[in-house]
């Protein structure tokens, strides 16, 4: 690697300048490297990236073989169709379970009007009681 040293066994100056920036350079990269393997956040995003790109080609050739296939198509328009029903039915279901709000209105207005109904029926009654008393019946 190195030129042959001087005649009593030292190197040049130039030399040694050298011998030291090849050590600086290798250091930085040895330095760089650790700092890559110690930065966890930036590697697994990196990993995440290099997995969607698989991913994404792995699908498109998956997709370009099945193509093609009649049975592909009918198998998929069947599970969007089964989806779609699946949703809509579970929509139904969740809309039945949540509606709380209308039978509360329901038993409120219910109330009110009984309540209307009662009043002038209490009023009718009390009014009755004292006639009775003033009568002596009671």
């Amino acid at each position: 690697m190195t030129s042959d040293p001087g005649k009593d066994g030292t190197a040049s100056p130039a030399e040694l300048r050298a011998r030291i920036e090849r050590t600086r350079q290798e250091l930085g990269d040895t330095v760089a490297a650790l700092a890559d393997k110690a930065d966890v956040k930036s590697r697994a995003q990196e990993k995440a990236v290099r997995v969607k790109d698989r991913t994404l080609h792995r699908t498109a050739a998956v997709t370009d073989r099945m193509a093609g296939s009649p049975a592909v198509r009918t198998a998929a328009v069947a599970g969007g169709a089964l989806l779609a029903g699946v949703l809509v039915l579970r929509r139904r279901r969740t809309r039945a379970r949540v509606r709380p709000y209308p039978l509360r209105t329901t038993l409120r207005k219910e109330l009110r009007t009984r309540k209307k109904i009662q009043r002038p029926l209490a009023k009718a009654r009390t009014k009755a009681r004292r006639a009775c008393r003033s009568k002596g019946h009671h």
